[in-house]
């Protein structure tokens, strides 16, 4: 796990320098230009849900629900929750404000995609507990699957929506994985 953490951990270095510069990437504007040409209403309604699966108005209340589980279930892993949350926000709100690079639609804040940072570091938490909690391996590799489906969807989902530059998007994935993969 520890060269994947210094992996993700330097190509977050990499991408966040770069968009502090103001750079960006030609596969930036590929993927905008991609974008744009598959838009589709009911995709977009899809793209929407797998956005919004990832703000702080369903992380949060999902952070607190998991915690009471973990505490219930005397789970070692209980007194990583509130850490990896407010840690999670710190990090990817300093490095936003930061670079302060525009967004496509050109709003403030791009680099990292929260949203992105959010999905890997809750939902790759919980990838991890399945791994820690006694069950089937068949709902093991299950829960892994749909949840790492999820992630690529909320990533997918910021694109899709012109939300982020794909290096906002990777950022995102890089530095959220970092930060998982740390604590």
């Amino acid at each position: 796990m520890l060269p994947l953490a210094i992996l993700s951990s330097l190509a977050f270095l990499v991408l966040a320098v770069h968009a502090f510069n103001q750079q960006l990437f030609d596969l930036d504007h590929s993927a905008d230009a991609l974008v744009r040409s598959a838009q589709h209403p009911y995709l977009k309604i899809l793209m929407r849900a797998l956005s919004d699966a990832a703000t702080g108005y369903v992380l949060v209340p999902l952070s607190v629900g998991l915690y009471l589980y973990l505490r219930h279930r005397g789970h070692h892993a209980v007194k990583l929750i509130p850490r990896m949350v407010v840690g999670a926000y710190a990090l990817f709100t300093l490095t936003k404000w930061i670079v302060a690079r525009p967004r496509p639609r050109m709003s403030p804040y791009g680099f990292p995609s929260a949203h992105t940072f959010g999905a890997v570091v809750f939902f790759g938490g919980v990838i991890y507990l399945l791994w820690t909690i006694e069950m089937r391996p068949v709902r093991r590799w299950t829960g892994t699957v749909v949840l790492m489906l999820l992630i690529l969807g909320v990533a997918v989902s910021r694109l899709y929506l012109r939300a982020h530059w794909l290096s906002d998007v990777a950022g995102g994935l890089a530095g959220g994985t970092a930060y998982l993969l740390s604590r």
